[in-house]
């Protein structure tokens, strides 16, 4: 079968962003010339414009593909229906829903894989933040999902296909540690049966570290650990247990996907900033992970954090630690005062995928403490951030952490001081 077989998208297409847009489709050939942040392909209209393409699977610079897009008043958008010229580095998935799943964007990138997903990177930094040195930390074999969400329609389990709700059955997942994707079978088989929730829902497999005991959680937040003779409800914590370090949280409660590559990376680039102070103000701590991590370094631990569950773990995880600490439930925004902190304090902060808020960015503006480490999971808004706090705070370093193999997302860490 050729490959512009292979991938040809069953239907028509409706567009990339803009489903309810009147404008009408349009059938597009031409070359990708480059990656852009979060996968799309860059190429150009007859009249100059900018055209961005989404794909199911990766795509590669210099490949000729075919496209239904979409005019804009500045640019155009679309989606790769086929490829005419493969790219000779294109390599065959070992998944084979790679091009129906949506868990997965960068399946067939082979050996290719984290030099495409760097470039997508590159591009984003080059534009927002130019002339800013980074640093790229590739994600290793073994960093597979700890954490995986499956939706059950009544009849199949499995994630949901491309920008649909309809499921894409599954029986394994490649992506996953080898003892979650062999109890997605046992899932199935439990709630087929009646054994476990049978109604339509999201369900939830997670593991510890060293991934061994698998955890299904359901919509409610009930767990059910496996045993061998099946799913047995639970009260019991996921735990993680690496780098020296023990954290625990409540099945379906917030972790790192890839938690053990996680702890590792995030221990490596802190050790190597030489992160220490005398207070940290772990601000959306979580279940205190950075805390755990770094704590040692510190003369005493604020966290902050607003979900009560995550807020009672941390308190649990930080006197496991034994460190000086205070954790406090409450919303940062609400928590935070002007003027935080004093010239040999750290504030660490984690915020949500949306970044930041205006309130808690003009707090920083105003505060005291010497070191700011700000993380985030969205490199734009990222980027935006370390925008709008560089007028007092000095970028010094970043580091960019492949934490989600074979999605276009990454982990982004920067340290700035006070100017």
């Amino acid at each position: 079968m050729k490959i512009e077989e292979k991938y040809k998208t069953k239907g028509k297409s409706r567009g990339l962003f803009y489903r309810k847009s009147p404008l009408e489709s349009q059938n597009w050939e031409g070359k990708i010339e480059r990656l852009a942040w979060g996968g799309l392909g860059v190429s150009h209209l007859e009249d100059g414009r900018v055209l961005l393409l989404e794909a199911p699977l990766a795509l590669f610079p210099h490949e000729v593909v075919r496209a239904i897009i979409r005019q804009k008043s500045k640019h155009a958008e679309g989606e790769v229906i086929s490829w005419i010229e493969p790219s000779p580095l294109r390599t065959p998935s070992k998944c084979t829903v790679a091009d129906q799943c949506g868990g997965c964007q960068l399946h067939e990138s082979g050996d290719r894989y984290s030099v495409l997903k760097q470039s997508m990177v590159e591009d984003l930094f080059r534009r927002m933040l130019p002339n800013q040195p980074w640093e790229w930390l590739p994600a290793p074999a073994d960093a597979l999902r700890q954490r995986i969400q499956l939706h059950w329609d009544g009849e199949s389990i499995g994630f949901h296909q491309r920008k649909k709700k309809k499921i894409v059955p599954i029986a394994s997942c490649p992506a996953a540690t080898s003892c979650i994707s062999e109890s997605i079978p046992r899932l199935k088989e439990a709630v087929a049966s009646k054994f476990l929730p049978s109604r339509p829902q999201r369900w939830e497999l997670a593991t510890g570290t060293p991934p061994m005991e698998v955890f299904a959680i359901d919509d409610s937040l009930r767990a059910w650990a496996l045993e061998p003779d099946g799913w047995h409800r639970t009260e019991k914590s996921v735990i993680h247990d690496y780098c020296g370090h023990r954290l625990s949280h409540r099945p379906g409660g917030f972790f790192q996907v890839s938690a053990q590559w996680a702890m590792k990376s995030f221990q490596d680039v802190f050790t190597k900033w030489g992160i220490q102070g005398d207070t940290l103000y772990d601000l959306y701590g979580g279940v205190g992970l950075f805390s755990a991590i770094i704590g040692g370094k510190f003369n005493s631990c604020i966290l902050v954090e607003s979900n009560s569950d995550s807020i009672a773990h941390a308190r649990h995880n930080l006197s496991n630690a034994r460190l000086s600490h205070i954790c406090v439930e409450s919303d940062v925004t609400n928590w935070m005062p002007d003027g935080l902190g004093c010239e040999g304090d750290v504030i660490l902060l984690d915020p949500p995928r949306a970044g930041l808020t205006n309130s808690v960015t003009q707090k920083l503006l105003k505060s005291k403490a010497g070191t700011i480490v700000i993380i985030g999971c969205d490199g734009a808004t990222f980027c935006r951030d370390i925008q709008r706090l560089a007028h007092l705070w000095k970028i010094q370093k970043i580091a960019v952490i492949d934490l989600f193999p074979m999605t276009a997302h990454v982990e982004c860490v920067g340290l700035m001081q006070l100017q």
